[in-house]
């Protein structure tokens, strides 16, 4: 399958994480789904996936895709869903 022109490309998974920003998570999933159309860059791929997975609240999965991935995107998103689960266990405390 071709891949659409790369500033379209760029667009649709800015798109996705307007999308999921703005908590229209049907929206940002389907461009998710949509991913191995719109790059061939596999790291790229898993970094914005994982970022959207993580704004919609599935963190395990996110953490999941960043497995044995050791760029410095991927510990950031780390460092963030870290961060997240030690917010949730001050509330519950």
């Amino acid at each position: 399958m071709k891949l659409l022109a790369t500033d379209i490309c760029r667009l649709v998974v800015e798109t996705g994480l307007a999308a999921v920003n703005h908590g229209l998570y049907d929206e940002a999933d389907s461009i998710r789904l949509a991913m191995p159309h719109l790059t061939e860059n596999t790291h790229a791929r898993k970094i914005v996936e994982a970022t959207l997975l993580l704004g919609m609240g599935h963190t395990e999965a996110a953490t999941s895709l960043l497995r044995n991935d050791h760029s410095e995107e991927a510990g950031m998103l780390r460092r963030l869903i870290n961060s997240m689960h030690v917010q949730q266990s001050r509330r519950i405390c």
